[in-house]
């Protein structure tokens, strides 16, 4: 062997080992840095070695878990954590026939992929997706062509529930709530505003802005005059309706707070925070009337009796708590659950109280005693919600896991129903206010509707394009909200389909669409189409 080759190679062997220890020695000290990178770069180069490019990773493609903040406090078992996933992007303008700068599938597979959305829930996405494809002169197109535009259209047309899409927030919506009346909402947002919006007309009134951490959730006074945030940034605010103005700042809580809620008669406000206690406001004055203090771990939920004399608080510590709401004193502890209980709410009478708890149940307890009255098992993990039915017959679940939500006696603690059909975790469930319909808001990007009576599903709501955290009926049951994680909340007509009528020709249909659907196809959508419209040419 020729000494420069056996030379070459002993370099060689020895720039490896010089690599191996390189390695090593970064790892050690924690420091991978650009100079730690450059070092083993260029040692690896001497051995020969290629090194595989390395590049900072983009942001993760969102997976379908549970969105929640992680709690400060420490916890024996933790709840699933939130992701830092953006909104998708803003929705272009405005429905239009012809795209200008999207290269599209032929009409033919363009009608096919809105058959899979308007039967997934989403036919206003299927409508556009026809409507981009069809030329300006639909007389153009071959009759074949035209009666399948036709039917699709018009099952698109009967079968819309999205009404209005309210657009302003830039980073998750957390929770969207409706007035008394039902004319006006509210929306809570990771991007630290709060904004009120019309529902008739789907605009925006007012943003709420002043916060410095992301506002967790939102509630109006009785009275719809006033609406209070809670924010991760440790203070909760009262705010005009009319001015969209500051009135109060609540200063008190040592840590995040995150739940809000007026008490019935409007006099008070109820905060929780993840300092371990919930306080009682006076709303005309904002200063504390009573501070609950207990709870060894955040609370994490909050809310007033019917007649708001007591207060029921759902802590991380495992137990739920009944105080009284003037003075403060801790009236029962609710014990029993092995985990977190995420949510604890009163009967209508006040005569009982139901808990969810990540420990895969949901119990129903005398409020009087605290005694368990029912475990309502079935779920595998993590209980997201627990609400009785406004006429108190009826208990609604739903989960994370096995992705359903459940109906159960309020008597007896017994199953009715299993609510199935989603793809993702549930993240929460809620009665119309007759008490004869369910809507769940879930991980799979959309809202279902559901008998109460039977558990039979009455529609699928899509057209989100990320997790929904929240769905909720209007005050009359006509309308429903939900918020979600991209970045929008979305009105829905309750009934089975929008109010329609026939329309007799594809111009008129196509005419009609462009007049009335709520938004456009997304840029993301757009791209999607000419992805596919390479792949089939």
């Amino acid at each position: 062997m020729p000494a420069d080759t056996e030379m070459e190679q002993q370099e060689a062997r020895k720039a490896k080992r010089d690599a191996l220890v390189a390695v090593v020695v970064a790892v050690g000290v924690a420091v991978l840095g650009w100079y730690g990178f450059e070092r083993m770069s260029n040692v690896a180069e001497k051995a020969g070695i290629k090194p595989k490019p390395v590049a900072l990773a983009p942001a993760e493609k969102p997976k379908r878990k549970p969105i929640e903040i992680a709690p400060r406090a420490v916890e024996t078992e933790q709840e699933p954590t939130e992701e830092t996933v953006p909104p998708v992007e803003r929705e272009v303008a405005a429905p239009s026939i012809a795209p200008t700068q999207s290269i599209l599938p032929p009409l033919a597979v363009l009608m096919d992929m809105a058959r899979q959305k308007i039967a997934a829930g989403d036919p206003v996405t299927g409508a556009l997706l026809v409507l981009a494809g069809l030329p300006k002169d639909t007389d153009t197109l071959k009759e074949d062509e035209k009666a399948t535009a036709y039917r699709v259209l018009h099952r698109a047309y009967w079968d819309r529930r999205e009404m209005s899409v309210f657009r302003g927030h830039y980073r998750f919506v957390r929770l969207a709530a409706f007035n008394a009346d039902g004319t006006l909402a509210v929306t809570a947002s990771s991007d630290k505003s709060a904004r009120l919006w019309n529902v008739a007309t789907g605009t925006e009134i007012a943003a709420l802005e002043g916060h410095e951490a992301e506002v967790w959730s939102a509630a109006f006074s009785p009275d719809s005059r006033r609406v209070m945030t809670v924010s991760f940034d440790n203070t909760a605010r009262l705010w005009d309706v009319e001015s969209g103005e500051t009135l109060a700042v609540l200063r008190g809580h040592q840590a995040e707070v995150n739940a809000a809620a007026f008490s019935p008669d409007g006099s008070r406000m109820l905060t929780a925070s993840h300092d371990n206690t919930a306080r009682v406001w006076d709303t005309e004055t904002a200063t504390t009337i009573a501070e609950l203090s207990g709870h060894e771990s955040l609370i994490r939920t909050a809310a007033f009796s019917a007649d708001g004399t007591r207060v029921v608080t759902a802590s991380h510590d495992t137990t739920a708590r009944i105080w009284n709401a003037e003075t403060g004193e801790e009236l029962l502890v609710l014990r029993g659950h092995k985990r977190l209980v995420r949510l604890a709410a009163f009967s209508p009478d006040g005569s009982r109280v139901a808990t969810a708890s990540a420990d895969g149940t949901a119990r129903l307890w005398d409020a009087k005693t605290g005694a368990v009255v029912a475990v309502l098992s079935g779920h595998d993990q993590y209980v997201t919600a627990a609400y009785f039915s406004p006429d108190g017959r009826r208990v609604v679940t739903s989960a994370w896991g096995d992705n359903n939500a459940r109906l159960w006696n309020a008597d007896t603690g017994a199953a009715i129903a299993v609510l199935r059909g989603h793809r993702g975790e549930v993240n929460s469930a809620a009665f119309s206010a007759d008490s004869r319909r369910v809507v769940t808001a879930a991980g799979d990007h959309t809202a279902r509707l559901w008998d109460a009576n039977t558990g039979a599903v009455q529609g699928v709501l899509g057209g989100h394009a990320n997790a929904i955290y929240t769905a909720v009926f209007s005050p009359d049951g006509t309308r429903i909200l939900t918020a979600s994680a991209d970045g929008t909340a979305r009105l829905w007509d309750a009934h089975v389909g929008v109010e329609s009528k026939t329309i007799a020709s594809l111009k008129d249909l196509v005419a009609h669409l462009e007049a009335v659907l709520p938004r456009a196809l997304t840029r993301d959508d757009r791209r999607e189409l000419t992805r596919i419209a390479n792949v089939t040419r």
